[in-house]
């Protein structure tokens, strides 16, 4: 029955897999409505490449596979090897815009049946390489009218029209104006583009508890004096209040995902700065701080939490000494997120290192579920790599996708437990009890 209803499609829509080098390009506007947020994406692909860009309010963000590594490179034009969960993700895009699944042998995914509502039929695949596609298509007539996988949500309004969602940005619209064979060969992707400048003595600044949950510490931006959030959820660019924005002599355009982005500030924090960076002016206030900022000093530096001393220091990747008498754990880079893994028995989940919250710890119900503790109140017997964790206030994540491989986040009451160097560009955390 999947088979036919593949089938149906083939003949219906007189699709056929596309070549091994190919080019797609899109219009893009909000989900919103607003005429005025708009974008253009370019898909590509070649033998063993594969390459996305968006481009809108004068910047290009891009993700792509190569050499069997998925990369991202963000706003400020930072290029990083990023994690298997985006490598996942990527492969599962790729095989649906290649039409992989229309080749005879379906490139060995395995082909099911899935269920059936009133106005469309489904069908499910499972990618030797990749997260698992849900196909769906119209009874009345046998066209495409829905793509679901983790992070990856089409719903398609004409043969060349669609709805995306569930990734991380809001929705957009999408329109295919061309597809065909390139021009030019996918070029290569160099890791780098780091706007950091370190003083010959690490960068040191205080900081405190915000009332949400989180640290604050004083910072400057174009010259002006703000105090900014730390948040590991914070992939996107810096960003800070209505009225803080105002004060920045930036010129800001709205994005397809409806942000007003600001480019070429510069950030200051100690004797650290990073110029050039593009910066959010968000709708409201960020509660008692005037701007958050994550992935963007992630990225650059390894930074050091002394919750004893109360200080936050921002050393060079390049010259930092690895501290002794640490714990070295694994930290992943879910684009600009650090992730860790804590686990308890043979189950593990994906968490976020470090965001505003009132309990240590955020779980979605389905990873609480998994590890066999409660995802609200107290969680007893997680490890954290070789170490066992007390026991943890928890309350329910409020971003979470486990089936992507995004199980929650550590909060800074746990993470303040510990005094830290958070090394992302080496991908680990180096981490040993407060007070010690």
């Amino acid at each position: 029955m999947a088979e036919r209803i593949l089938d149906r499609y083939r003949r219906s829509a007189a699709a056929k897999p596309l070549p091994l080098s190919h080019v797609i390009r899109m219009k893009l506007r909000s989900a919103s409505g607003s005429a005025a947020e708009t974008g253009f994406a370019e898909i590509a692909w070649e033998p063993n490449r594969y390459r996305e860009r968006v481009s809108s309010a004068g910047f290009t963000t891009e993700r792509g596979i190569q050499g069997g590594k998925a990369y991202a490179t963000d706003e400020d034009g930072y290029t990083r090897v990023v994690s298997e969960p985006v490598l996942a993700e990527l492969q599962a895009r790729s095989y649906f815009w290649r039409r992989g699944w229309l080749f005879q042998d379906r490139e060995r995914a395995r082909l099911s049946l899935a269920p059936a509502e009133a106005d469309f039929v489904s069908v499910r695949l499972a990618l030797v390489a990749g997260n698992p596609l849900l196909l769906s298509f119209s009874r009345r007539d046998g066209a495409l009218v829905a793509v679901r996988s983790p992070r990856f949500d089409l719903d398609f309004t004409g043969g060349r029209t669609f709805r995306e969602a569930g990734g991380v940005r809001p929705p957009v619209l999408a329109e295919i104006v061309w597809s065909g064979l390139p021009t030019e060969e996918i070029g290569d992707a160099e890791v780098g583009g780091a706007c950091g400048r370190f003083p010959a003595t690490p960068a040191q600044v205080p900081f405190e508890r915000t009332t949400a949950g989180g640290i604050a510490f004083p910072a400057r931006l174009n010259g002006v004096d703000l105090r900014l959030a730390l948040d590991s959820l914070a992939d996107g660019p810096l960003a800070v209040s209505p009225d803080a924005a105002g004060k920045l002599g930036l010129s800001f355009a709205r994005d397809v995902y409806g942000r007003s982005i600001g480019s070429g500030a510069r950030i200051e924090i100690g004797a650290f700065s990073c110029a050039g960076i593009h910066v959010e002016a968000l709708r409201a206030p960020p509660g008692d701080v005037e701007g958050i900022l994550g992935g963007t000093l992630f990225r650059e530096a390894v930074v050091e939490l002394d919750p004893d001393a109360r200080r936050l220091t921002i050393f060079d990747p390049a010259r930092w000494v690895i501290p002794s008498g640490f714990t070295r754990i694994i930290v992943d880079d879910d684009g600009d997120r650090p992730v860790t893994t804590v686990h308890r028995g043979s189950e593990r989940a994906r968490l976020v290192v470090g965001t505003a919250a009132r309990s240590d710890l955020l779980l979605a119900p389905d990873a609480a579920s998994r590890l066999g503790v409660p995802a609200t109140g107290i969680a007893h017997g997680l490890r954290w790599g070789p170490l066992a964790l007390p026991d943890l206030s928890g309350e329910p994540a409020r971003k979470s996708d486990p089936a992507w491989g995004e199980d929650g986040a550590f909060g800074f009451a746990l993470l303040l437990r510990f005094h830290s160097h958070l090394d992302m560009s080496h991908r680990w955390i180096y981490i040993r009890p407060a007070g010690k």
